[in-house]
């Protein structure tokens, strides 16, 4: 391994989502957030694929971002176990396919449970969509505020928080 993969210098946080997965690019050395999106795919109920193509078109622009940032970590927000339903399926096929397409591009990638992240960010394992966002530093919190609630803000605030995590 060479030495300039011994220290992360590009981190990026993942909160996935069929509908809107908040990514933030984050800079390690100088502890900025470099670069946010929310990739938003739409339902085509008459696609019977509908579910494969928006997996494959959420992974290819995951993995293009980090490409183009030189990311040599990812850290992912893990599945909620307590969910039920149909969604779940999807959302766990979302997130193996993530996974495996980061890993065979040699990133590293570690998945944290949701609790853990709100912990770590708020120092409440409970903690809600808002407190996550008023946890955000200043600078990168105003920039979130410009996002309409249902339109990606508080995935980006998880993002946010999974990119600046430190293990």
């Amino acid at each position: 391994m060479d030495k300039k993969r011994n220290k992360v210098l590009r981190k990026c946080g993942i909160d996935q989502s069929l509908t809107k997965t908040g990514i933030v690019i984050y800079d390690v050395n100088s502890a900025v957030m470099i670069h946010h999106e929310i990739i938003e795919t739409k339902l085509n109920k008459a696609d019977a694929l509908d579910s494969y193509k928006r997996v494959a078109e959420i992974a290819s622009r995951i993995e293009f971002l980090c490409d183009l940032y030189s990311v040599e970590r990812v850290n992912i927000e893990g599945l909620s176990y307590a969910s039920v339903g149909q969604a779940t399926r999807t959302l766990a096929g979302l997130h193996y396919v993530i996974v495996d397409r980061l890993m065979r591009a040699s990133i590293d990638v570690a998945v944290i449970a949701p609790t853990a992240l709100k912990k770590a960010a708020t120092s409440s394992g409970r903690a809600d969509k808002q407190m996550m966002l008023d946890a955000v530093r200043e600078n990168d919190r105003i920039e979130f505020e410009k996002i309409g609630k249902t339109k990606g803000r508080f995935d980006l605030a998880d993002a946010y928080h999974l990119a600046s995590l430190h293990l």
